[in-house]
């Protein structure tokens, strides 16, 4: 082979980035090791799926014990090769994978996929081969993909380089819908249904245990990929969060959409946490924020996504909220518009004008209505579906249309000649059509109107799109901070004093007046200034959360009342054998609206503030948000309005109101502690009131340094 030794010989490529897969993913030369006649192996299969695709590039089968395969000259070995060689599969044996990794990367291929299971899926003897797999090609410099992976797939180049059985014997179609894929399973099911459903694809990944290039960094290629227009990933776990991130900025930026199919929503198996913020930011909500975030569309399912991805790569994006619905059955248009209202859209009645011009075109016995009944009468009046889409299209001030249309096979295709010619292509649109004849569905398909076989898919598809255009309006997500791997070292929660004195004295948070003391017989002196009534707080390393623990007396109206309560608590508790500091005494002050705060580090994705609606069941009924820092007093403002609660923070029926700009201002100090501070594993503040003299105040607090950072007893 030439150019050996050199990376990238060949052509010139970007060492770094998203242009590290470009001659993997548009390889003009593929080699396969392992290459066989048998289409039973992998070898074999990936060999005829390139033939059978038309490859225009050099297909190169390896295999010291053939002279030919499937009709072509093979080799030896890789450096027998006369030419470069853009991309290598290793379709071998694990044990064998090492010796043909060096060897392709002294003869300077452009990547190398990896089908070999056996590493690190199979215990500690197999992470250990996969680590050094990873070590020998990240020294080199080549991209590798996999390994226990299924391959790599380019419709546009004709480029099938995978060994999925699911495209035995078929043509991949070149398209606009990319895939990256973390399970070779329900990679080849995206496939299938993808086919099936007339979407064309761009590339189509399967990462497998991801040892080199992960889950981020195809994301990032399909991103800067101008043939990609819409990004679907299936998601079991990412592995560099600040690499997702940046690679999610990216496609925002671009109003470039991502679809994701994130296993793992159970919280089987999760670990409760010291806090309550570390249950309401489990993994899964972690997820679920950064979709939110970066506006990236979660499915619920693949045919949910192949639904999505159907609108998006047909029809224009936009935001929006006001639909026209259009039906053959007056039955069918009420179920639509239900679909409808329940995804969010508006289904506004038409103007006192646009009645009068559709009561023209209508029976005499249908109501010119939202939504537009066309009723049986359609058999005999063919033309009257393209005349109702004239008025509708003709600037009523709808953001969308939702149709549907039954068998009706004898009038077949006068109505798909309708929505051909008629439909608006400036204005979104979802037809579903049920029991129609294939011809008519392709017609319109081939016009690049989205055809979906159940209401609620095509009322779904078409608020998902509005969303998204939506989304894409809000500003571009700041720059991710470093995420260290693993996320901050955790340490022990400071007792609630002491967590107090941090916050409140790097931050405009205010507590309420107190006074700890470790002794009860020094509160009526020590706490002569303060008034009542008290609430009384033992103060214990080992009990966090004093509700319900015999930790916390209310409403104590004397001094005397609360030396005594103390003593009875500190009794409790050392009988019990909880060690403990001493008792907090406040002042009970009267509030009318308490939050939770809290600010963890996520191990994947970073800082994360958890933001809600505070009080001892925040666990039990909770009513929270979550993002990702940096955010700035706007963001968490939206954050604070997106609340089911928010409306009762606006003065709901009379009652007191919140200063929610306020709060936000508040709320990032918070955050910007957090950053600025990263000894600090963890902050949580429930409640944090709002009382009546307009003063944000933290009645309960826990902070948690690092144990890098802890030092003693300060918090």
């Amino acid at each position: 082979m030439k150019h050996k030794g050199k990376p990238g010989a060949g052509r010139a490529v970007d060492p770094s980035g998203a242009g590290r897969l470009d001659r993997i993913l548009n390889a003009r030369s593929v080699a396969i090791v392992g290459a066989s006649d048998d289409l039973r192996k992998p070898g074999g299969r990936v060999v005829n799926a390139l033939l059978h695709n038309d490859f225009p590039g050099k297909v190169y089968p390896v295999n010291p014990g053939r002279a030919t395969i499937q009709g072509l000259d093979c080799q030896p070995s890789l450096d027998k090769i006369d030419g470069d060689v853009d991309l290598v599969i290793l379709s071998v044996s694990a044990d064998d994978v090492p010796d043909q990794l060096r060897l392709a990367c002294e003869c300077g291929v452009g990547g190398v996929v990896v089908f070999a299971s056996g590493f690190s899926e199979t215990g500690p003897e197999g992470a250990a081969r996969q680590a050094e797999i990873a070590r020998i090609v990240q020294e080199a410099g080549i991209p590798m993909i996999g390994p226990n992976c299924l391959g790599v797939m380019n419709g546009n180049r004709r480029m099938l380089a995978s060994s999925t059985v699911v495209m035995g014997g078929r043509s991949l179609p070149g398209g606009n819908y990319g895939f990256v894929t973390q399970s070779g399973a329900l990679g080849t099911y995206w496939l299938d249904m993808a086919m099936k459903a007339g979407l064309g694809v761009s590339s189509w990944i399967s990462t497998g245990n991801e040892a080199d290039v992960d889950l981020a960094a195809c994301l990032d290629y399909l991103v800067e990929d101008d043939e990609t227009e819409v990004i679907g990933l299936y998601i079991e776990g990412v592995r560099d969060g600040a690499a997702f991130r940046a690679a999610a900025r990216k496609a925002f930026e671009r109003r470039k959409p991502v679809l994701a199919l994130k296993a793992g929503r159970s919280r089987q198996g999760a670990t409760a946490a010291a806090s309550h913020t570390g249950a309401l930011a489990g993994e899964d909500e972690a997820y679920d924020a950064i979709f939110r975030q970066y506006n990236i569309w979660r499915a619920e399912s693949l045919t949910d996504m192949a639904n999505q991805a159907a609108i998006l790569l047909t029809q224009p994006r936009s935001p929006g909220q006001r639909v026209a619905v259009i039906s053959v059955s007056g039955g069918a248009g009420v179920l639509m518009t239900d679909a409808a209202i329940g995804e969010g859209l508006d289904v506004p009645d038409f103007t006192p004008e646009t009645k009068a011009r559709l009561a023209e075109i209508l029976p005499g016995f249908a109501t010119p209505q939202n939504p537009i009944d066309l009723t049986a009468q359609i058999v005999m009046h063919k033309t009257m579906l393209r005349e109702v889409l004239k008025i509708i299209s003709d600037g009523t001030g709808y953001d969308g249309l939702l149709l549907f249309m039954g068998g009706l096979s004898q009038i077949a295709e006068e109505l798909a000649d309708a929505l051909v010619s008629e439909l608006p292509r400036d204005m979104p649109c979802a037809l579903t059509w049920q029991a129609a004849p294939e011809e008519a569905v392709q017609k319109v398909r081939e016009r690049g109107i989205p055809v979906y076989g159940e209401i609620g898919d095509a009322a779904r598809a078409l608020a998902g799109q509005f969303r998204l255009g939506t989304g894409w309006n809000g500003p571009v997500p700041p720059q991710a901070p470093p995420v260290r791997q693993g996320g901050r070292p955790t340490g022990a929660f400071a007792v609630e004093h002491r967590s107090k004195d941090l916050l409140c004295g790097e931050t405009s948070l205010a507590r309420p007046a107190g006074i700890f003391v470790s002794d009860p017989g020094e509160l009526t002196a020590a706490g002569a200034a303060l008034s009542g009534p008290f609430a009384v707080k033992l103060q214990s390393s080992a009990m966090l959360h004093k509700s319900g623990s015999g930790g916390i007396a209310l409403g104590l109206e004397s001094l005397a009342a609360a030396s005594e309560a103390a003593r009875a608590m500190i009794s409790a508790a050392s009988a019990r054998g909880v060690p403990v500091e001493g008792v907090l005494v406040e002042e009970m002050i009267p509030f009318d609206h308490e939050f939770i705060v809290g600010l963890r580090c996520d191990p994947v994705f970073g800082p994360m503030l958890v933001l809600g609606r505070g009080g001892v069941t925040v666990e039990l009924e909770p009513d929270v948000a979550r993002a990702f820092l940096p955010l700035d007093a706007a963001q968490i403002e939206d954050l604070i309005r997106s609340l089911r609660a928010a409306p009762l923070l606006a003065g709901f029926r009379g009652a007191p109101s919140c200063d929610v700009a306020a709060l936000a201002r508040t709320v990032k100090e918070l955050c910007d502690l957090y950053l600025r501070d990263e000894t600090l594993a963890e902050i949580e503040i429930n409640p944090l009131v709002a009382d009546r003299a307009g003063r944000f105040v933290a009645l309960d607090a826990l902070v948690a340094r690092t144990q890098l950072g802890s030092g003693g007893d300060a918090p």
